[in-house]
């Protein structure tokens, strides 16, 4: 195992350990946190479709946001098939189903007109203010990114931003990253 993998896979330790001295309603405070300095980004304010995640209990709660704002944006949630990530339509009726690694994936048909999409929401394990990005080591945004010229803007709780992470070749950087007490581009 290369240097920098072990060093991702501590970090992934250390960071869950974080999270859990949270409880859930402190996580969903801090969410509101982050997302209320999301809501004042210029970037987020022009954008009209945007591709967001569907969370799991221990990152930054998007769903109470997606309602919020779904009668002004056009939001797509991310679906995995056949290990690739894909992109589906966001309504109030949007019908889920639970993937193998436990996140709601909308059911319906993926959205390929990538050239319309304005913004993509990513969630991550740890961020720097280098705009490096630490997943959880499944690599799907990482395949996904490339296809899209939008804007990348991560989303992250300000314990898991750091000065520096370890990262590869493979690891796509944000544009934008969000926390609780910043906006760094």
């Amino acid at each position: 195992m290369s240097n920098i993998r072990q060093a991702k896979d501590k970090l992934r330790k250390e960071i869950s350990s974080l999270k859990k001295k949270y409880t859930p309603d402190e996580l969903h405070k801090r969410s509101l946190d982050v997302l209320s300095v999301l809501e004042l980004t210029g970037i987020f304010q022009e954008s009209k479709t945007i591709f967001i995640y569907n969370n799991l209990n221990d990152e930054v709660q998007t769903s109470g946001f997606i309602r919020k704002w779904n009668s002004e944006k056009d939001f797509y949630l991310p679906a995995i098939a056949n290990d690739e990530m894909t992109f589906r339509k966001y309504a109030p009726d949007t019908c889920f189903r639970q993937s193998d690694l436990g996140i709601m994936e909308p059911v319906g048909d993926d959205f390929t007109d990538y050239e319309k999409t304005d913004l993509i929401i990513i969630p991550g394990v740890a961020f720097d203010r280098k705009m490096n990005r630490l997943g959880r080591g499944k690599g799907y945004y990482d395949r996904f990114l490339p296809k899209l010229k939008a804007p990348r803007l991560g989303i992250c709780f300000e314990f898991q931003l750091f000065d520096e992470i370890p990262s590869d070749k493979n690891d796509i950087k944000t544009d934008y990253i969000v926390s609780e007490n910043e906006f760094i581009w």
